[in-house]
């Protein structure tokens, strides 16, 4: 039986199996944020003209925003979609590959398929985090009555915790056998952590996180002082932007993505054993 540290090693090296497909899910990681950026200055804009616009109703000064902005948010909003469908597709056959026990890494020649499964991953880690996103807005909603009553928070933050915990095993149980309702049957998942023992099952999702942690701190300590240089040199802060999210995209996103996926459905493999 594998170590936690075992498996944690193991998911840090699989990547680096195949660099052009690393470089790959970076492409896709690095156009999604390049599409958020640009997202975000529309949004401004219009928030700007929306501010700025004549007349005292809502609708009046909605009138006012050229309606090619809106157009232009809906659309880059659809793409930025359709490209994390296919990124959490890849996902799902990253834990599929982990659960086959395969080596190599996921191809991207069915992008159909990748779409479908990316839909499926992409619902199931919306369902698991509704509630705690619900009750997360309704702390804010009840701090800015009461102020200072965060109890709802904490309780929001706790349900993040549980529901993501489960979502780990859920997502890897709903890979395994194909079918989208497995990722909901809680007693079977709940069965399965058990097999594989609740501290061990804790052990590695800690350690899993601390690695990731490690990792991002030391990327941010070296690459902030990198791309810092060469935006004071360029005089644009523009530069610093756009270097961070090709190496963000490019490289750590995808790499990060796949090692935690990787992680994740080794573990599932271990508790059906």
């Amino acid at each position: 039986m594998a170590s936690i540290t075992d498996y944690v090693k193991e998911g840090l090296k699989y990547p680096f199996n195949d660099i052009k497909k690393i470089l790959s899910l970076g492409v896709l990681f690095t156009i999604i944020n390049f599409l958020a950026l640009a997202i975000l200055e529309k949004n401004i804009n219009i928030v700007r003209i929306f501010s700025s616009a004549n007349g005292n109703t809502l609708a009046l000064k909605s009138s006012q925003i050229p309606p090619i902005d809106v157009c232009t948010v809906a659309g880059l909003a659809i793409i930025s979609f359709i490209i994390l469908l296919i990124i959490n597709g890849y996902q799902y056959s990253v834990i599929k590959y982990a659960v086959d026990k395969k080596t190599d890494l996921p191809e991207f020649s069915d992008i159909l398929n990748l779409l479908l499964n990316g839909l499926k991953y992409f619902l199931v880690s919306l369902i698991y985090n509704i509630i705690p996103i619900i009750v997360l807005i309704a702390g804010f909603e009840l701090q800015s009555i009461q102020n200072g009553d965060y109890i709802i928070s904490v309780i929001s933050i706790l349900l993040f915790i549980i529901c993501n915990f489960l979502l780990i095993m859920a997502l890897a149980n709903m890979v395994d056998s194909n079918k989208f309702k497995k990722a909901f049957d809680l007693k079977e998942i709940i069965g399965k952590i058990s097999d594989l023992g609740w501290m061990k099952y804790i052990g590695i999702l800690l350690f899993t996180f601390i690695i990731y942690s490690i990792i991002m701190l030391a990327l941010g300590i070296v690459l902030m002082p990198f791309t810092a240089f060469i935006a004071i040199a360029t005089n644009q802060a523009v530069m610093l932007i756009a270097i961070l999210s090709i190496i963000e995209g490019l490289f750590i996103n995808s790499y990060i993505s796949i090692f935690f996926n990787r992680v994740f459905g080794s573990v599932y493999t271990e508790a059906v054993k």
